[in-house]
């Protein structure tokens, strides 16, 4: 990291309430372990945004829980990062004290909206064709286990390999074809026809 961004970080836990630089630094640490957002300064500034929206708005709560999923949807979050962020700025608001402020109806709606966000399913596309991607997967399988055949037939009992090897001599060797006595001989009917 350059210089700039580290004090960029730093200037979020450098402040005068040790209980918000407690929080940050968690969250810094956190992205910082798990490596789930590219640049680690995204979550932190959401974080201090949505506080500064719900002191605001305190008093039109449900404007300002959407202003800050307007928020989080402008950084093109991917569900997981979405949830990371709620999960963070709800666990802050609904422990913390913000004097006269009366953030329990924010507090509701955040913790609706973290839920909806950890029961959200990703949305299977059915209109897609599978079979491209059935067929790479099946490949790559089949030439993994192809791979350790050698390995897997060594921990086989003798029949047992012996059994496999004997399916497998098929996709390996060409066929035999059954040869009669009269194979290869000439015809008796052309070799009448050849002497009259």
């Amino acid at each position: 990291m350059k210089a700039k961004e580290i004090e960029a970080l730093e200037s979020y836990f450098k402040t005068e309430n040790e209980y918000w630089n407690g929080y940050t630094r968690e969250i810094l640490c956190e992205v910082l372990q798990k490596g789930n957002f590219e640049n680690p300064e995204t979550p932190l500034q959401l974080f201090s945004n949505s506080i500064d929206i719900f002191t605001q708005h305190h008093e039109t709560p449900l404007k300002a829980v959407q202003e800050f999923a307007a928020e989080t949807d402008k950084q093109k979050l991917t569900p997981a990062q979405k949830l990371f962020v709620y999960e963070w700025v709800y666990k802050y608001v609904r422990v913390s004290d913000f004097g006269e402020l009366d953030l329990s109806e924010v507090k509701g709606l955040l913790k609706s909206q973290t839920e909806r966000l950890k029961n959200d399913k990703p949305q299977v596309e059915y209109n897609k064709p599978l079979t491209g991607n059935i067929r790479d997967t099946l490949k790559e399988m089949m030439q993994k286990e192809i791979e350790s055949l050698p390995d897997t037939l060594k921990e086989l009992e003798p029949v047992q390999r012996l059994n496999i090897l004997c399916k497998l001599i098929p996709y390996v060797l060409p066929k035999v074809e059954s040869v009669t006595h009269t194979q290869g001989e000439p015809d008796e009917y052309k070799i009448i026809r050849w002497h009259d």
